[in-house]
């Protein structure tokens, strides 16, 4: 490269408006030229960082399963390489190409090109993966502007297509047209945490005072005396389509995509000459007709009604673009709600309400069904607010890259547990690479201090403490419930009882407390990598021998949750399962330290003679058989666990004691 090329490359990083460059690109073994997203951190940063995107790119366009690794390379074409010349079945020679270091940036190499539309900037080659290998540990692992990007300039069949059952496993297997919604593997964090919106809906049902007003019983009364006959769908609709206005409380029309498409009703909110779509509805003459899930047909349409109309992108690049869908056939509806991460994410709110007289005593069927509906419209209003804000916010910055916060929850401050002030904070990234991630890094605002954000239902704060007081797992700053009364986001803690603290569930196993958000501390590892060594494995040992003297057992020992500061000092983490076990039971596999295990047994003798059984402060107890620690009803079986964990079965001393035995080596 000239010094010209490298000022001129310099300043693009430095001066140059775009914050996302549009990169042509072509596979090696031939074809036409694509386009392809990168912003402008990935386009200054040494080329290897691209290696899995590229990988995407070469499975979903190509059918092309890549090595990510040293074997993908990249090379800068001719700078007469014109995209319009190239051909299916035209192949590069490499003798034509120039190799790009793979430190070097794309920025270094083709700065000028990429200025010029007409042109390839960039060559891919790669080598094929085994077919036995698993594709998905490497291109699902894309930073999130990457996925939203993809998902965004992929339209993917009509919506009523790709609700047909042999056209939905195909598109659930496609990155990016799934539809997220728990089928094939596509499983998502809950809604709840990425917009207010849904935890007041949730709310609302749960909360006794929310009641329907009279318009809402006779509304629903419509509903039920319109359902008894089965008409055309068309005729249907133009009939029921107004009965849910008026309930709603907002008009609902047909309104159509640029390519013709359009949902059979939807809700929306004008705004500075756009409609963003805020309710998606479909509904078929019956369930089943036309061999297609409406409900699957509503999460593409939402799908499909944000990405396709360019006037929407104002606003879909500043949020997750939370929308209510309604969806059923004949007498059936159901009520769901649906966001835009990197991914589609679609979640049912409420079961299937069947909506029709089916006996002469339906009361409490009309009742429920109103204050469904008057909970929605509550919603759609606050909905409605909210999209009139955000679309004149300009203080939500641009969409430039992956830490954007409509990536990341909404919730984004905390009471401090020790000092009641408000701590605001900034989500840093996701903590785990799967889809269904929950765990997040962030920075408070003022003190600039690192802390890992978490949203659970289920989690053993007393038993955190507990670790924390003596210095084995990091400071709890907060642990409480999400709370939708007021709709902006607050909430506060509460721990009404052993239950709500996570140390225990009901006497079938099956935990079904509300979603919390947990705060603690970050722990900064070491400075340099380190193989764990018998001393590690002894500090282990040496918790749990405070852990199960104390009554509490573990559970989830893994690698992952056992961490070391830089002090080289062990840290647990990861308290989901944690709780107190039954120490009037004996673990017999021989696997718990003969003197802790007398420690154990002396202690359930002397509570079984009606001695003082403890009750906390670090003391064993025996308590209601409710309280005691269960594994989860979803447990990983791949993972070798010890013979007697399964789903909702108690969790046991010697399952700790198995696990440390496995820590580092052989936990899979």
């Amino acid at each position: 490269m000239t010094d010209r090329q490298l000022r001129s490359a310099r300043n693009l990083e430095a001066n140059a408006p775009e914050d996302v460059f549009q990169v042509n690109w072509a596979f090696m073994r031939g074809g036409y030229a694509e386009s392809v997203a990168i912003s402008r951190s990935q386009f200054t940063a040494p080329v290897r960082t691209l290696r899995k995107l590229f990988a995407q790119e070469l499975l979903e366009l190509f059918q092309f399963k890549a090595l990510v690794g040293a074997q993908m390379k990249f090379f800068q074409p001719p700078r007469t390489a014109a995209r319009e010349t190239l051909e299916p079945g035209f192949s590069w020679a490499e003798k034509d190409l120039k190799p790009i270091l793979p430190i070097e940036s794309l920025s270094y190499i083709i700065s000028e090109t990429v200025k010029d539309p007409d042109l390839v900037h960039l060559v891919v080659s790669a080598e094929a993966k085994d077919v036995d290998d698993d594709v998905d540990d490497d291109v699902n692992k894309l930073p999130a502007f990457q996925h939203y990007q993809k998902v965004v300039r992929t339209s993917g069949p009509s919506p009523s297509t790709a609700a047909k059952s042999s056209e939905y496993s195909k598109l659930q297997n496609n990155s990016a047209t799934a539809i997220h919604d728990g089928r094939l593997s596509r499983v998502a964090p809950p809604l709840k945490i990425f917009h207010f919106v849904f935890r007041l809906f949730t709310h609302l049902l749960r909360d006794a005072s929310h009641q329907p007003l009279q318009s809402d019983i006779m509304g629903v009364q419509e509903l039920f005396w319109y359902n008894r006959v089965v008409v055309p769908e068309k005729t249907r609709n133009a009939k029921l389509l107004p009965i849910l206005a008026r309930l709603l409380g907002c008009a609902i029309g047909t309104y159509f995509n640029p390519d013709g498409t359009a949902p059979d009703g939807m809700y929306t909110i004008f705004i500075d000459g756009m409609t963003l779509p805020a309710l998606v509805i479909e509904l078929k003459k019956e369930l089943g007709d036309g061999g297609f899930d409406p409900s699957t047909q509503a999460g593409h349409s939402m799908r499909r009604t944000w990405i396709q109309d360019d006037d929407r992108k104002r606003v879909r690049e500043k949020c997750c673009c939370p929308t209510f869908l309604l969806a059923g056939g004949g007498p059936w509806i159901t009520v769901m709600g649906a966001v835009m991460t990197d991914k589609v994410i679609v979640q049912r709110l409420t079961d299937m309400l069947w909506l029709v007289d089916s006996s002469t005593e339906e009361a409490k069927r009309i009742y429920h069904a109103a204050r469904v509906f008057s909970a929605l419209r509550v919603c759609l209003h606050k909905l409605k607010t909210y999209y009139e804000d955000i679309a004149k916010n300009n203080r939500i910055p641009p969409l430039k890259d992956s830490s954007h916060p409509r990536f990341f929850p909404d919730l984004t401050h905390y009471i401090d547990r020790t000092t009641s002030a408000t701590v605001e904070f900034t989500y840093v990234k996701p903590l785990e690479q799967s889809g269904d991630c929950v765990t997040f890094l962030a920075r408070t605002n003022a003190a600039q201090e690192e802390v890992v954000v978490k949203f659970v239902s289920r989690y053993g704060a007393e038993v955190h403490d507990f670790l924390a007081e003596k210095g084995y797992a990091p400071r709890l700053r907060y642990h409480g419930s999400l709370d939708a009364n007021n709709g902006d986001g607050l909430f506060s803690e509460q721990l009404d009882s052993a239950l709500e603290r996570g140390t225990g569930q009901s006497l079938a196993g099956l935990f079904t407390g509300p979603l919390k958000m947990v705060v603690m501390d970050f722990i900064t590892p070491p400075v340099q990598t380190f193989q764990p060594s018998d001393a590690h494995r002894g500090q282990v040992q040496d918790v749990l021998r405070i852990l199960h003297s104390a009554g509490y057992v573990f559970g989830d020992l893994r690698s992952q949750n056992v961490l070391f500061d830089v002090q080289g000092k062990v840290k647990f983490i990861d308290f989901n399962w944690t709780g107190r076990y039954n120490v009037g039971e004996q673990d017999d596999g021989g696997l718990v330290p003969e003197d802790l295990q007398r420690q154990i047994n002396e202690f359930a003798a002397k509570a079984a003679g009606g001695g003082d059984n403890g009750g906390g402060g670090g003391e064993m107890a025996l308590v209601a058989e409710e309280r005691y620690a269960h594994y989860p009803h979803n447990i990983n079986q791949k993972i070798k666990w010890h013979d007697n964990v399964g789903p909702m079965k108690a969790i046991r001393p010697e399952h700790d004691w198995f696990m440390v035995s496995r820590l580092w080596s052989d936990e899979l």
